[in-house]
């Protein structure tokens, strides 16, 4: 699968490859594409445009660009002087009880994270700095919102920006605003190819978790950094998970959470408390490729690189007529 790249002949690519995450394009754009990057939150940063002076691109990359970096220093786990550093022991204490002492402007990142924790009965949990600690994963705060933050952050800036023709990526957590926008899920067993595209419109979000890039090795074996806190042990036999959402917030922190529960466990969480997402899983499998894909997802596929199953409840899958676009 390695070699066969050259089959997903796509145009322009305004996006950028991330930590286990989305890679976006930009096919044939009808207006001239700005596109600047910077770097923030431990990952790589961009905004790209359609269309405006550069002058106003200019003041709106600033002022993404200050959104992001104050967020950065209040929800980072890496500083033992961060807001969420200083809030972690009544976190892990008693998180219900202490999300009241939170910041009314950054409680809704906290509560939705412990939200899926209660939802996900435990699947998913941000008290897991000391698990990640233990795999060699280093953390200064035993909260770690890492699988969340990004995305509420992209939120944040996609609701103070005025009207405009652009895409914001944090790390390949991705979110349209005043347009459509040509997105790629990235193949996981081949850098720099696509496992399938879609279109990603006005106020849509996606992000995609994988295990492929962030990893330690000990005694020869690669361990994920996407930990099952039931059991503290990384996650195996998933290759990357695809949420398309109405927010990055929530498409960020579902990607995690349905990585962690697998196919069929993520399609009963899906019906129980987000019924109607659009989520794909990619197995761990190079050998046999595939995409596990919910109804609304595999609606929205184009040109998948790999055989498309239907997940349309927990343990029942069947094809769909999406074709393979390579062999």
């Amino acid at each position: 699968m390695g070699k066969k790249s050259s089959l997903c002949r796509f145009a322009v690519f305004a996006g950028i490859i991330a930590v286990g995450t989305l890679l976006s394009l930009v096919v044939s754009p009808p207006r001239q594409k700005r596109q600047v990057r910077w770097t923030s939150m431990g990952t790589v940063a961009a905004i790209t445009f359609r269309g405006g002076a550069p002058q106003s691109q200019d003041a709106v990359r600033e002022r993404v660009q200050g959104e992001w970096l104050a967020l950065e220093k209040r929800l980072t786990a890496w500083d033992a002087d961060s807001e969420l550093s200083h809030l972690a022991p009544r976190l892990v204490a008693d998180g219900e009880k202490a999300l009241a002492e939170v910041p009314a402007d950054v409680r809704p990142c906290y509560s939705f994270a412990f939200d899926l924790r209660r939802q996900s009965s435990g699947a998913f949990n941000p008290v897991v700095g000391e698990q990640l600690r233990k795999i060699g994963f280093t953390r200064l705060s035993p909260v770690d919102l890492g699988a969340v933050a990004k995305g509420f952050a992209v939120d944040r800036a996609w609701e103070l920006l005025e009207e405009g023709d652009m895409l914001l990526d944090l790390g390949g957590n991705l979110r349209a605003k005043g347009g459509s926008w040509h997105t790629g899920v990235r193949n996981p067993f081949s850098s720099g190819a696509y496992a399938a595209t879609f279109d990603l419109r006005d106020g849509e979000a996606v992000a995609t978790s994988g295990s492929y890039e962030r990893f330690v090795e000990r005694d020869g074996k690669r361990f994920s950094h996407i930990l099952d806190a039931r059991t503290g042990q990384p996650v195996a036999g998933i290759a990357g998970v695809t949420v398309l959402a109405a927010s990055a917030m929530l498409a960020d922190g579902l990607s995690t959470t349905l990585f962690v529960l697998g196919p069929d466990a993520g399609i009963a969480f899906l019906e129980s408390h987000y019924p109607g997402t659009a989520a794909l899983w990619i197995p761990d499998t190079p050998e046999n490729p595939a995409i596990l894909a919910t109804v609304p997802m595999a609606a929205r596929l184009q040109s998948p690189a790999f055989p498309v199953t239907v997940l349309r409840k927990a343990g029942d899958r069947g094809k769909t007529s999406v074709r393979p676009f390579c062999h």
